[in-house]
């Protein structure tokens, strides 16, 4: 087994969370400010113990956004020890790193999500195009989310994931149900979160004649765009065991980089994508098993994303999701129970919970493992997994579990 700092040594102590709506018209720091403030109380401690933030990853000097330098301002937290900006998945294991190895005690998590403004879908609709400036409005750039050509709006843009899609189907053998039986899944979920931006269950005839994307992509294969803030308290597990809440227990965590970088080529193999890079890291730093899961969250910008991490996460192997979903399908409640045992995305992920970059898989997993989730809750829970990231970039893998 690889070197664990982390394990029994680092806790999350609070959560806090805003509502999740399609136009809240607030800023991301409004929306941050919100979340931390409940995430702070939630834990039970004075703001000023806080040393460490981590916020948005965005621009750290954009006006109204929700990154380090404005939380702690507008929080009034005196001095820090360690900040940072980021994104995805990233960020909670950033702050889990900054606790382990003593560059701070107390990191309060911050990520915000804005509708049609981070992580959009196309430069033609992003309204970010707009508050770019000059640069936005003409098109000066030749890549990245400003690009005119949708070819070359590599970052948080549906193409690349259509196009793996289709390889998908034509390399494995696979039909759209794959994808269909998780987008059900999900909503089946949302349909007893009260959290959730969508919950109206859906059935396979839904998701097959949802309005097509980009082939063979369609509208139920999309995470749907929010505006949410979410937070976390993450602390040494000593003084976790001191504080309000029952604490939720990091295990393990791993990132995952590859050869690739940003670049979203198609010539690697299917099972060299980050989400294997990053669970591969993962198990060599725990002795969990997948199988010891009671829920995984795999990230579900598009459905495609889910089926690679659950594949990467061990519970099949590359290509066969098709004959485990199949398998693990519980007909009667229209969702799944991979091995007949572990629930996915007890929340509804970001296809029907809402588009949170992830954060809201962590603060979801932390209620289960507390145990306060009601008629939700899932019964016994001690332990999830959360697979957060695209195939190219901010991976990453953690295990929560609910005694150290």
């Amino acid at each position: 087994m690889a070197r664990n700092p982390i394990r029994g040594n680092v806790a999350i102590a609070g959560v806090g969370s805003t509502t999740y709506e399609r136009d809240s018209r607030r800023t991301d720091l409004a929306l941050g400010l919100e979340a931390a403030v409940r995430a702070i109380e939630d834990a039970g401690i004075d703001r000023q113990s806080i040393d460490g933030i981590c916020g948005s990853g965005r621009d750290t000097f954009s006006e109204g956004q929700a990154n380090y330098l404005a939380v702690q301002g507008a929080l009034g937290i005196d001095e820090t020890t360690w900040v940072l900006n980021a994104w995805l998945g990233c960020a909670f294991v950033y702050a889990v790193e900054a606790v382990a190895s003593g560059l701070a005690d107390t990191v309060l998590v911050v990520q915000t999500s804005m509708r049609g403004v981070t992580m959009s879908r196309s430069a033609v609709s992003d309204p970010f195009r707009v508050r770019a400036g000059k640069q936005g409005v003409q098109g000066a750039q030749s890549s990245g989310p400003l690009s005119p050509d949708p070819a070359q709006r590599w970052i948080h843009s549906g193409e690349p994931y259509a196009a793996w899609m289709g390889r998908y189907l034509a390399e494995f053998g696979a039909t759209k149900e794959v994808f269909g039986r998780l987008a059900i899944n999900n909503r089946s979920h949302a349909s007893r979160n009260p959290a959730a931006a969508m919950r109206t269950p859906i059935t396979m005839e839904d998701y097959l004649s949802s309005r097509p994307i980009w082939e063979p992509m369609q509208m139920l294969d999309m995470d749907v765009p929010v505006d949410c803030g979410e937070a976390l308290i993450i602390t040494t597990a000593e003084r976790a065991s001191d504080l309000k809440r029952p604490p939720v227990y990091v295990n393990a965590a791993s990132l995952g980089g590859t050869r690739i970088g940003e670049h979203y080529e198609q010539g690697i193999a299917w099972d060299k994508l980050a989400p294997w890079a990053a669970m591969n890291g993962l198990w060599k730093r725990t002795d969990l098993t997948a199988g010891d899961m009671d829920i995984v969250f795999p990230y579900d910008g598009f459905t495609i994303n889910a089926i690679g991490w659950i594949e990467a996460a061990g519970y099949c192997g590359s290509g066969e999701a098709t004959d485990l979903l199949s398998e693990s399908w519980d007909d009667t409640e229209q969702i799944l129970r991979l091995g007949g045992h572990t629930l996915v995305s007890t929340n509804g992920g970001s296809l029907s919970h809402g588009r949170a970059g992830g954060s809201n898989y962590y603060a979801e997993a932390v209620r289960q493992l507390r145990g306060s989730e009601g008629e939700r809750q899932v019964p016994g829970a001690g332990a999830a997994l959360v697979g957060v990231g695209s195939f190219y970039h901010d991976p990453a893998a953690a295990i929560l579990t609910s005694q150290p």
